[in-house]
């Protein structure tokens, strides 16, 4: 089959360069390479093979690609993996003992490999539903890896074929489309962090970060609470689509005057440091939910939340130099949120990508216009550039098409 292949050997090559030299800049496609290689074969009984249909390029897999993620989760990688995590396609191959799911299905891959894909006893995380948690992610029936993309035994959505582990499979609803059904993925991880601190309605809160992960955190939050919802972005495409999906307020990011209206909408004062943007007092936004992870959206974020106000962290940050000293004097509460695994919802568990697939089944949350750009997968040096530069190319979800 045609893939995309990172290697271990080359990210560390590429690290290198960057440590010993840090202006080196890699290009975009550098650390993958577009090979012919060997189809997964399903891992026993309990596993099938996926035809894919879409596989989506996420903001993670660009900090990757540009070496600034960091080496803490190498252990739980195995390479030569096919990346790409964000999973949608058919059914053409079902292990002995799979139930619930045949030939043909359309499917939705949750992409974390814990404890039970692994064949293993549920270790206290996966008993808990927290799946991102896993202890085991080093051990079991497959090689090392958290996700799918990055386990060498796996495949990823960055070529044609893939297996998976029965518990890791959804069916996609036939009013759901693949392209509506490969935005749950990361409109599940929104779901997650909202629910991981649910707003007040009384409250108000400011969501950094239009692009997909934003947008998605809008849709949650409008689904699971009342509260007012002020989006900051630096497009201003992405600001009118914020409005569009029910923000009360958005504002464009490219002066910092944008701070002093949303001081004004929140009751507080700004103050004006040297050298350093204006800063809020006497008020701010009760929870701020960055979507980015970078140092300029969190700076942000520290500057608009309230004193002792939380910062939910939904874009998985890299490797960061930033100013730290307002979360100590505000005291800040930072939170993060991890991938998604299972949810209580009126006192029920429920898978969080199932949430999402019945929202956008229901109506109740719209995706439609969240893919801009697709590309077949030989094009994949072209279609890595557009996602990095988003920019540039005005681009939100790109996609490789199969």
């Amino acid at each position: 089959m045609k893939a995309l292949i990172l290697t271990e050997e080359k990210f560390i090559e590429l690290l290198q360069k960057k440590i010993k030299d840090p202006t080196f800049t890699p290009q975009i496609f550098e650390l993958v390479s577009y090979e012919d290689t060997p189809e997964p074969e399903i891992v026993n009984e309990n596993w099938v093979k996926i035809k894919v249909k879409l596989g989506g390029i996420c903001g993670t897999d660009i900090h990757i690609l540009e070496i600034k993620q960091s080496t803490y989760q190498l252990n739980f990688v195995s390479t030569p993996a096919v990346p790409g995590h964000e999973i949608v396609g058919t059914i053409i191959e079902v292990g002995a003992k799979v139930k619930n799911l045949s030939i043909g299905d359309r499917v939705i891959i949750d992409e974390v490999l814990s404890c039970e894909v692994r064949g293993l006893e549920l270790c206290d995380a996966c008993k808990e539903g927290d799946f991102s948690l896993c202890y085991n992610f080093d051990k079991g029936d497959i090689a090392p890896g958290f996700i799918n993309g990055l386990c060498k035994d796996t495949g990823g959505s960055w070529g044609e074929y893939l297996i998976a582990h029965e518990s890791q499979v959804l069916k996609i609803p036939d009013t759901v489309s693949f392209e509506e059904a490969l935005m749950a993925e990361p409109l599940a991880g929104s779901i997650h962090a909202v629910l991981k601190n649910l707003p007040k309605d009384s409250e108000t809160v400011v969501v950094v970060g239009c692009g997909v992960m934003g947008l998605s955190a809008i849709l949650a939050l409008k689904v699971f609470s009342k509260c007012k919802i002020i989006a900051i972005d630096t497009r201003q495409s992405q600001i009118d689509l914020a409005t569009k999906i029910g923000a009360d307020e958005a504002f464009l990011a490219k002066k910092s005057t944008f701070i002093r209206k949303v001081a004004r909408i929140l009751g507080a004062r700004t103050v004006s440091p040297p050298f350093l943007d204006p800063i809020l007092v006497g008020g701010g936004a009760d929870i701020v939910y960055d979507c980015v992870g970078i140092p300029s959206s969190l700076k942000t974020s520290f500057r608009l939340v309230k004193s002792k106000g939380i910062i939910m962290l939904i874009g998985q940050p890299a490797i960061l130099e930033i100013d730290w000293t307002p979360l100590f004097v505000k005291e800040i509460t930072l939170k993060t949120s991890n991938t998604f695994g299972i949810e209580i919802i009126d006192g029920e568990k429920k898978r969080t990508l199932q949430i999402a697939l019945d929202l956008i089944s229901s109506g109740k949350t719209d995706v439609t216009n969240f893919i801009t750009h697709r590309f077949p997968l030989e094009k994949y040096k072209e279609a890595l550039e557009v996602a990095s530069n988003k920019s540039e190319h005005n681009s939100l979800k790109v996609i490789f098409e199969f």
